[in-house]
C-alpha cells in the first residue's frame, strides 16, 4: 500500500509471526507510549462530541482500494469495517472476521493455497441489510476486473476460485500459487469488503467515477458519511449498525475532516483551538507544533515505510544503470535527515525500514556518498562535462524533471538540497511538482517523460513486507486514469520477480529474510530506485482528545478511529 500524499523504533509483529502457529500478537520490543493522551485507568471513555481533523489534501475516492493516495485511505477507515485490523505496532487482528486464520487452526492450509476467512454473526451494512459473505465474494471479483482500476490487484489475482458457504458466513480463498501475504490484503479499512447491494448493479469502470466515490451511501464502519464536499470538508457521524455498536462504539458522536490549503493553515488551526488533530505534519515546523498550549505531539510506534527517488525508466537515460547508480553515490542520506526532515527520519538505503520484520536489513552494503565516484562513474561511461556544467553525450544531456508533491516544505527542502548535490556531479534537476490527487491520479500512472524524470514519494508497507506491487514486471499502471499496478518506476527485472515468487511461498520468517536479502543485493546494485531515509510521521492531538494513537501502517492517523473519545464528551 502506498503512504503517498502516505517512522529508536519498534519491531512490527509481521503477519508471518501468526502464520507459523503464533495466535496471540507479538510484542514490540524497545516501544514508547504513543501518546500523552491515552486515558488512564481512572479515566473511563464517554460518548459524545465532534471531532475535528486537518486535510492538507483532498481525498481522491473513498471506495476502498480505489486509491492509493494517503488521505483516502485513512478517511476509509471510519466507514469501511475490514475483515482483519491492525494495531498501532503492526499486529493483525480480527475486524469483522471470527478470528485471524491461522496455520493452527486450520483456516490456512499447509501449502499457503487454501485459505477460509469467518465471519462474526449478524453483521450488518448502516443501511441494515446484512453483511455477508456474498458481499466479500462480490468485492475481489469487482477488484480484479480489470475496468475498475484497483490500486492493487497484488494477492486477489492469484486467486483461482472462491466458495462461499451455504449461511453465507465464511469464504474459501483457493489460490493458484502459495502467497503468504495474503492475509495483509484484506486489513484495514482502506480494503474493506464492499456492499453488493449497492454497487453491484454500477458498472465496474464507473464505480470510482460514480457519486458513490466520494460520497458513499452504505458503509460498515463506525460511521457512515452525511456530508461530502469535496475540497472542503467531509462529515462522519456514528453509525448505529456498525458491528461494535453494543460495546459502546465508537464513542464519538462525529468526525469532520476538513481539506485545507497547506501546512500553515494547520498550525494556525492549532494555535486557535480550532480543531482537535491533524496528522502526516510539516516537520519542518517541529518546534512550533511541540509549543502549542493545550495539545501533544504524537508519533507512530514504529516506521513502516520509506521515502526514495524513482527513476522513470519510460525516459530510455534511466535506463542506464550507470546513471541511476551515479545519483545513488551523489545523495547524502544524513543531509537529508538532518536538514530537510530536522531529524524525524532515519538513514535507510533498501526498501524495507527498520519497522518491518522480516524485511529490515541492519546490515545491508549501503552506498557510500562519494561524488567523485559518482564523476568518475558518469566520465568512465563516456559523459562529458559541458561549459554549462551538465554531463552530456551524444546529443544528450543528463537534465531530468524531478517531482514530488506539491505544498510540502520538508519535501521541498529535499528538492533543494538535491538540486546542488547532483548538480555538483553533472546532472541537472527541474522541479515540477503536482497536487496529490493529480499525482498519483494521472502523473505517476501515465509515465510521461515530459512530466517527472525522477519521482519522490514515500511508501508504506501494510502488514507484509512484500513490495512486489511496487517493482514486479507486472504491475505498470495499464490504463491513463487506472492504477492497474503500482510500478511507477516502470522497472522490469526478472530475477527479482523470482525472488518475489520465493518469499510469497515462504512461511518461515528466517528463510524469508534470507530472500530479502536477495532482494536487497539488486537493489544495491540495479538501483531501480534511490532510498534516502525512513521518515518518522508525526501528528498532534488535542488534550481533550483521548485515546488518539497513530499506526505505521495502513490507515495510519485512523487504525484506531473507533476508540477516540473526548473529554465530558466535548471536544
Amino acid at each position: 500500500m502506498h503512504r503517498r500524499p502516505k517512522r529508536a523504533l519498534v519491531t512490527s509483529c509481521s503477519f508471518l509471526a501468526i502464520l507459523i502457529l503464533v495466535l496471540a500478537a507479538c510484542g514490540p520490543s524497545g516501544s514508547t507510549a504513543p501518546s500523552s493522551t491515552t486515558p488512564t485507568a481512572s479515566s473511563k471513555p464517554v460518548k459524545g462530541g465532534t471531532w475535528i481533523d486537518d486535510l492538507y489534501e483532498d481525498v481522491n475516492s473513498f471506495i476502498p482500494n480505489g486509491s492509493t493516495e494517503t488521505y483516502a485511505i485513512l478517511a476509509d477507515q471510519t466507514i469501511w469495517a475490514p475483515l482483519f485490523l491492525g494495531t498501532p505496532t503492526g499486529e493483525i487482528t480480527a475486524g469483522i472476521a471470527q478470528e485471524v486464520p491461522t496455520l493452527a487452526n486450520g483456516d490456512i492450509s499447509s501449502d499457503l493455497k487454501t485459505w477460509t476467512f469467518k465471519l462474526k454473526p449478524g453483521l450488518k451494512w448502516s443501511d441494515g441489510q446484512p453483511l455477508t459473505a456474498k458481499d466479500i465474494d462480490f468485492t475481489w471479483k469487482l477488484w480484479t476486473n480489470a475496468s475498475f482500476g484497483a490500486a492493487s490487484t497484488t494477492g486477489y489475482n492469484l486467486i483461482k476460485s472462491a466458495t462461499v458457504a451455504s449461511d453465507n458466513q465464511s469464504i474459501t480463498f483457493h489460490l493458484s500459487q502459495p502467497f503468504s501475504p495474503f492475509l495483509s490484503v484484506w486489513v484495514d479499512g482502506g480494503l474493506a469488503p464492499m456492499p453488493e447491494h449497492i454497487f453491484a448493479s454500477i458498472k465496474p469502470a464507473d464505480v470510482l467515477k460514480s457519486p458513490e466515490s466520494l460520497h458513499p451511501s452504505v458503509s460498515s464502519g463506525p460511521f457512515t458519511m452525511t456530508t461530502s464536499k469535496p475540497g472542503v470538508q467531509y462529515v462522519m457521524t456514528r453509525n448505529p449498525n456498525y458491528y461494535q455498536a453494543a460495546q459502546g462504539l465508537p464513542y464519538l458522536d462525529s468526525i469532520v475532516f476538513r481539506v485545507v490549503a497547506d501546512q500553515d493553515t494547520i498550525l494556525k488551526d492549532f494555535q486557535s483551538g480550532a480543531i482537535n488533530s491533524s496528522w502526516f505534519l510539516d516537520v519542518t515546523k517541529t518546534s512550533s507544533f511541540k509549543a502549542l498550549n493545550g495539545y501533544s505531539l504524537v508519533q507512530a510506534p514504529a516506521s513502516a515505510g520509506y521515502e526514495a527517488i524513482f527513476f522513470n525508466e519510460k525516459n530510455p537515460l534511466l535506463k542506464d544503470v550507470t546513471i541511476r547508480h551515479a545519483v545513488a553515490l551523489a545523495i547524502n542520506p544524513q543531509t537529508l535527515v538532518s536538514i530537510a526532515r530536522h531529524g524525524q527520519a532515519a538513514p535507510l538505503c533498501t526498501e524495507h525500514p527498520s519497522g518491518v520484520h522480516p524485511g529490515f536489513q541492519a546490515d545491508a552494503p549501503c552506498p557510500k556518498y562519494d561524488p567523485a565516484a559518482a564523476k568518475t562513474l558518469l566520465e568512465n561511461a563516456g559523459w562529458k562535462l559541458g561549459a554549462d556544467k551538465v554531463y552530456a553525450k551524444n546529443g544528450q544531456r543528463l537534465e531530468f524533471i524531478y517531482s514530488t508533491t506539491a505544498n510540502n516544505a520538508w519535501r521541498a527542502e529535499d528538492e533543494a538540497i538535491l538540486q546542488q548535490e547532483l548538480a555538483a556531479v553533472g546532472i541537472k534537476i527541474d522541479i515540477t511538482n503536482y497536487p496529490g490527487s493529480t499525482y498519483f491520479g494521472t502523473v505517476l500512472p501515465q509515465g510521461q517523460v515530459s512530466k517527472y524524470g525522477m519521482a519522490e514519494f514515500e511508501e508504506t508497507y501494510t502488514y507484509d513486507a512484500d513490495d512486489s506491487n511496487v517493482f514486479s514486471c507486472n504491475q505498470f499502471p495499464t490504463a491513463a486514469n487506472s492504477y492497474g499496478g503500482g510500478n511507477y518506476a516502470f522497472y522490469c527485472n526478472p530475477a527479482l520477480d523470482k525472488l518475489y515468487t520465493q518469499e510469497q511461498q515462504t512461511a518461515d520468517p528466517t528463510a524469508r529474510q534470507a530472500i530479502f536479502n536477495k532482494i536487497h543485493q539488486i537493489f544495491l546494485t540495479d538501483f531501480p530506485i534511490v532510498t534516502e531515509y525512513e521518515p518518522h510521521d508525526i501528528a498532534v492531538v488535542k488534550s481533550t482528545g483521548h485515546n488518539y494513537v497513530v499506526g505505521a501502517e495502513g490507515s495510519s492517523e485512523t487504525v484506531n478511529v473507533m476508540n477516540w473519545w473526548c473529554t465530558g464528551g466535548k471536544c
